[in-house]
């Protein structure tokens, strides 16, 4: 399981939760530029610095697709993935 950082919004109020996934599910990992800009803008305002970026996740399942927009950019959540996998070694 991967624990990631959500960001939703409520009636033009942002919010922070955590949230685990099964890696397996991901289908599309994307940098989040309406986010992005909102953040540069001070729309969202949960106590992150400017450089801060976000991603949007595509999660395939039994239900269909479901997206969330998370805390780090594509490369970083990418990275998460990689440190997650397991690799068996041989000799």
């Amino acid at each position: 399981m991967l624990e990631l950082i959500t960001v939703y919004n409520l009636q033009e109020e942002f919010y922070l939760s955590k949230i685990l996934i099964n890696p397996a599910h991901i289908s599309i990992v994307k940098d989040c530029d309406q986010y992005n800009t909102l953040l540069r803008e001070g729309k969202i305002d949960v106590g992150f610095d400017q450089e801060v970026r976000f991603s949007e996740i595509t999660m395939s399942g039994h239900g269909g697709f479901q997206n969330y927009i998370v805390v780090g950019s594509a490369t970083q959540i990418q990275e998460k993935l990689n440190r997650n996998n397991i690799q068996l070694l041989r000799d």
